[in-house]
């Protein structure tokens, strides 16, 4: 907006300059079109515009051409032509493929032949084209003017999905979408860690060209995005899901066992216990991006985790017996209760190293360790090991108490996350980094 304000300023000076001749809405109006958030996105909107220019100009010299031949009292027909003249002014600029330029001709075409002939057709034309392309021009130069900056490539970005890039309401915005592919395509070093399954993301972050691999399933896998393969899973031991599997079985508790096997998450379960596991089956299997099966697990793949629906006391019953029997630590517990009723969890059973902090210290490991600095944005429960073992955090401005509690600095804007990587990625020369305050995580994995 302020690059924009200072086209029409430049405009408006050079209309003073020329002794106001001509009419500066016309250069003002180009300015404004013109004006592009990137530079070589500028350059080949100036091109086609002025393309459209030239090609409105000689139009409405065209048109003014035949209404020598109206007679004066049919003065309604010069409308008709002048109207059925924008069908070719457009046309032409589609078959020379540049359909960008189409609005920008046909409104030179209408300014050439609705002026007021004061100076004659042809000196109204030039005068039309050049104020249009005075203002392309302005806009263009102004676009590339740039404040000083310095590029931060130390910077990691580690950012949540639901609730921090993704909006309950809104998705992920296009403004973000386009910002961070513009990072991605210059270098900066981001991903993305979530609790969803890697399919299930990649229905709603298609839009975003990931280079890094994602974090996904509360950091029991990474999965690259481009190549659609699974690069790492913290696995539970067939021995400990043996013995899990067993006590469930003992205790007539159903249970979903998530495996990964040849880079398909399959999720497969017996016979229900109770409604809750039911809804959850209804609801998850319709999606394209899960697949059920009803059975015995085969003895290869990697397990994930297991997922238990179960009433809170079944759930601390369960829990404190599988505890028991984890003599080695391999285990780690995470409840959720968003979506089930009063009185219901989803209990989670992990392998210790199943964390978003832990996948993504292995991810700084490959980007070059201590050289980097991690910088983490989360919203929840499971993003407060992630946030306390960054060295900036932000909590989002959906983020609940927990991750506030945590968090370094707090985010006001549903576009905060990508607005705060760009001011860390390419700060102003005088702007400061924000520096680490630490604080004690509360409620984080068992």
């Amino acid at each position: 907006m302020i690059k924009t304000a200072l086209a029409v300023a430049i405009c408006l000076l050079i209309y003073l300059l020329r002794g106001k001749q001509g009419v500066p809405v016309f250069s003002t109006i180009a300015a404004i079109i013109c004006m592009q958030p990137y530079v070589e996105n500028s350059v080949t909107v100036a091109f086609n515009r002025i393309i459209g220019t030239l090609t409105g100009a000689a139009m409405g010299l065209f048109v003014l051409y035949l209404f020598q031949w109206i007679p004066p009292r049919v003065e309604f027909l010069d409308y008709v032509i002048i109207s059925l003249a924008v069908i070719p002014a457009m046309y032409i600029t589609v078959v020379m493929k540049k359909t960008g330029a189409s609005a920008m001709a046909a409104v030179v075409l209408l300014s050439v032949t609705l002026s007021d002939g004061r100076y004659g057709p042809l000196v109204d034309a030039f005068n039309r084209s050049l104020e249009t392309i005075v203002g392309i021009l302005v806009s263009l130069c102004v676009n590339m003017i740039h404040l000083p900056r310095k590029r931060r490539e130390e910077f990691f970005f580690v950012s949540g999905f639901d609730g921090a890039l993704c909006g309950e309401k809104t998705g992920v915005t296009p403004y973000s979408v386009f910002e961070l592919n513009q990072l991605l395509n210059d270098g900066v070093a981001f991903t993305i860690a979530t609790e969803r399954t890697p399919a299930s993301l990649l229905a709603d972050v298609g839009g975003i060209h990931l280079n890094l691999p994602v974090i996904a399933m509360d950091g029991a896998v990474l999965f690259d995005m481009k190549e659609k393969r699974y690069l790492a899973c913290n696995a539970l031991s067939k021995e400990m899901t043996k013995r899990i599997c067993h006590f469930l079985q003992e205790k007539d508790l159903h249970y979903f066992l998530n495996v990964v096997l040849e880079d398909a998450l399959l999720i497969y379960y017996r016979e229900f216990r109770n409604e809750e596991e039911q809804k959850l089956y209804e609801r998850a299997r319709t999606s394209p991006y899960r697949n059920y099966v009803h059975g015995e697990v085969p003895e290869e793949g990697a397990i994930v985790y297991i997922l238990l629906v179960l009433t809170d006391e079944d759930a601390d019953m369960a829990e404190a017996e599988i505890r028991r029997m984890d003599t080695e630590g391999e285990l780690l517990f995470l409840r959720d209760k968003t979506e089930t009723p009063e009185g219901y969890c989803h209990l989670k059973i992990y392998h210790k190293n199943a964390t978003k902090e832990y996948m993504m210290q292995r991810l700084l490991e490959n980007l070059g360790g201590e050289k980097r600095r991690i910088v983490a944005f989360g919203s929840n429960r499971n993003d407060l090991s992630m946030m306390a073992a960054a060295d900036i955090s932000y909590a989002t401005r959906e983020a609940s108490p927990e991750a506030r509690a945590v968090a370094d600095y707090e985010l006001k804007s549903k576009d905060g996350v990508v607005r705060t990587i760009l001011r860390l990625y390419e700060p102003l020369l005088w702007q400061k980094t924000p520096q680490r305050q630490r604080k004690t995580p509360e409620g984080e994995k068992k």
